[in-house]
């Protein structure tokens, strides 16, 4: 492989912060089906002139129930506790080596 084909070295902090970010809604709307990839540039086009939060976007143009909507952010939320909880136990055997 050249110099040039090799990925850049992450530092240890990037490496935390890639591991510990927050999965947006969006990203998770596309991972589980309820939105494509031009849905999602519309709304985030929409977002940013209106303000409005792309939930609110999502529900208005009748692509997800309030339901439905409430059950996805219930996932992101179960995902994030996941993340920092893994985050956290990689930490805490970081720190005992």
């Amino acid at each position: 492989m050249t110099s040039e084909n090799t990925p850049p070295t992450q530092t240890d902090e990037e490496k935390w912060q890639a591991l510990a970010r927050h999965e947006m809604l969006g990203e998770l709307l596309l991972k589980i089906g309820k939105l494509n990839l031009k849905q999602l540039e519309e709304l985030v086009s929409e977002q940013e002139k209106t303000g409005k939060t792309l939930g609110e976007l999502v529900v208005a143009r009748g692509l997800m129930s309030r339901e439905e909507l409430a059950k996805a952010l219930e996932l992101q939320q179960q995902s994030d506790k996941v993340t920092l909880d893994s985050v956290k136990e990689l930490s805490d055997k970081a720190k005992k080596q």
